[in-house]
């Protein structure tokens, strides 16, 4: 239906001439006669009054056809996606320090030597938490360093942290009073790099522990 078929067909709906309709909106007779012959066209002005005076939209009564529907949405789609457990670079370290330790321990125990078994359980030992710890595995790979030293050299525990001060104790010895002794180079050095490391592990697992969700 056209606009013009539509003002002509709304206006005998409401039972109102040409002229009662023209007086309501504020035109002429003639004016509402050609727009019902679709000889013109309101303006947006008349167009809102008479959409006011029909009781309809102004897009109803311009639009000609039917309103386009809107195209149905389609339904939303669940997708299942199974997560990748991929193993990350510590977890790869821990496998391989795992490996050689198993290797070392085996032919060790096949006639190789103590020290190779040594090592290899040593290697078995660090690499536990490299493979399994999923929350900082390097802190705890570095407490079970310290671990190890302590029961495997003299720990020289007399002057906390672990031997640091015993250990530069024991360097002072060597270099200022003629102590020559590889022993107390090599305990002198033992005990200042793993003072050193207990320090720096103490630091990590305090700031770990606060920052623990």
């Amino acid at each position: 239906m056209t606009l013009s078929e539509k003002i002509l067909h709304l206006r005998s709906q409401k039972g109102l001439s040409q002229l009662e309709l023209a007086e309501q909106l504020g035109v002429s007779r003639q004016s509402v006669s050609k727009w019902e012959t679709g000889q013109s066209v309101p303006d947006l002005d008349k167009l809102i009054k008479l959409a006011d005076l029909f009781g309809v939209s102004v897009d109803e009564l311009v639009r000609e056809g039917e309103r386009p529907q809107p195209e149905p949405q389609p339904e939303p789609q669940v997708i299942y996606v199974r997560e990748k457990h991929s193993l990350t670079g510590t977890q790869r370290a821990g496998i391989c320090a795992e490996a050689a330790g198993l290797i070392l321990a085996l032919l060790g125990v096949a006639g190789l030597g103590a020290l190779s078994t040594l090592v290899g359980v040593g290697l078995l030992l660090l690499g536990l938490p490299l493979l399994l710890a999923k929350q900082h595995p390097w802190i705890i790979l570095g407490w079970m360093v310290v671990g190890i030293s302590l029961a495997i050299f003299n720990p020289h525990t007399s002057v906390a942290p672990w031997g640091l001060v015993g250990g530069v104790q024991r360097i002072w010895v060597y270099l200022a009073f003629g102590e020559r002794y590889i022993s107390y180079l090599l305990g002198g050095l033992i005990g200042i790099v793993r003072g050193l490391l207990t320090l720096v592990l103490l630091g990590l697992t305090w700031r770990a522990w606060k920052n623990r969700t």
